[in-house]
């Protein structure tokens, strides 16, 4: 799980989702490796679901998911693990947190919804600005665009030259298998945010 789920944020052409959670391996080779006894740990103390989710943290918090070695997990994994789990539990309340940021955010500057997702220029848009300073977190981005599918358009007027969205987005993708998103729920709190920005 350890192996695909690295392979799944460092490969583009790796898909955990598609390989189950699977790639090849030795067992000879397993049992050599220096980390032997912390997998053989963690999978005796938890159960397949929370391993996941427990590696999965580490990959989401990292400054460079596509760098995460054993060391970062071992050190950081447990309080990466809460923080995810938290982060789960409250996702509604997060992503409704977000949206009252982004109508703030919109009123102050005077900015309609459709700015949100505005490139202005050669600017980064106002909701990646947000979102980069820690104002709107990974998953209201992700709902965000599952709803209005804005990384299209940034795909298009961003990735190009840009060196922020590239990553942001990758991550974005990476994540996403991994959340249950109740479209409906976050759709009518979007339209709410629309009514109270127009």
């Amino acid at each position: 799980m350890y192996l695909a789920m690295k392979q799944h944020f460092s490969n583009p052409n790796f898909d955990f989702f598609q390989y189950n959670g699977q790639v090849k391996a030795k067992e000879s080779t397993y049992q050599q490796r220096n980390d032997f006894w912390f997998f053989e740990t963690i999978a005796k103390k938890l159960s397949s679901e929370e391993v996941q989710d427990f590696l999965l943290a580490s990959f989401i918090y990292s400054k460079d998911p596509t760098k995460i070695w054993i060391g970062d997990i071992k050190r950081s994994g447990g309080d990466r693990w809460m923080a995810l789990q938290k982060q789960r539990q409250s996702m509604s309340y997060t992503v409704e947190q977000d949206l009252g940021t982004v109508v703030e955010h919109l009123e102050a500057k005077g900015y309609s919804f459709n700015d949100l997702f505005a490139t202005l220029g050669s600017n980064h848009p106002p909701l990646l600005k947000l979102h980069v300073k820690g104002d709107v977190s990974l998953e209201t981005m992700i709902v965000l665009d599952d709803l209005v599918q804005y990384s299209k358009k940034w795909k298009k007027e961003l990735e190009w030259d840009d060196f922020v969205w590239p990553d942001v987005k990758k991550l974005m993708n990476n994540y996403k298998g991994f959340l249950t998103i109740n479209t409906d729920k976050y759709r009518m709190k979007l339209l709410k945010l629309i009514e109270e920005s127009s």
